[in-house]
């Protein structure tokens, strides 16, 4: 303590078997640095999987919004032709239907969360041209009714609720 106090009001580190108050505070140890990380991975694990679920209802939603777009222009057609659905949904320049829609949107659904990629996925623009309303596998793009004009997703494959995509149709 003498020492101490002959060095009056110098800072400098502390003497043997004195502590700091402030170098016992500086930082986190190692247990607490571990928790941390431990939550951090927790709330990971718990938010990557519901994000995912997200981003797939999103590509339900956006191809719902694009199988009513060539239901409308269908029923454009339809309407402008006085009762004749069109043989073909083409929208190149050489079908009267591509008066009617730009273009062919996508099916942007991949099939319940799974991702691109996999088999079951029913993502494309492609379509299959029928007279009949029964989809027994799974494909990609759309389905056209060229009798009624009926227009589905292309696929039996399951959507985050577990319904067929074929449901995704009129």
């Amino acid at each position: 303590m003498i020492k101490r106090e002959l060095r009056g009001a110098q800072a400098g580190p502390p003497l043997r078997g004195e502590t700091s108050s402030a170098s016992q505070q500086a930082g986190f140890t190692l247990i607490e640095l571990m928790i941390v990380v431990a939550i951090i991975g927790l709330l990971a694990a718990v938010s990557l999987p519901k994000l995912a679920m997200t981003i797939e209802r999103a590509r339900e939603t956006s191809t719902k919004g694009a199988l009513m777009a060539i239901r409308t222009a269908a029923g454009m057609y339809y309407a402008s032709k006085e009762g004749i659905y069109p043989e073909f949904v083409e929208t190149t320049w050489n079908y009267e239907f591509s008066k009617y829609l730009d273009k062919v949107p996508m099916v942007k659904a991949t099939h319940a969360g799974v991702g691109m990629g996999t088999l079951e996925s029913p993502s494309g623009t492609a379509v299959l041209y029928t007279n009949d309303e029964n989809v027994t596998s799974t494909g990609t793009g759309w389905r056209y009714n060229q009798v009624n004009g009926h227009v589905y997703v292309n696929s039996s494959a399951a959507d985050t609720k577990g319904w067929p995509y074929s449901t995704f149709g009129y």
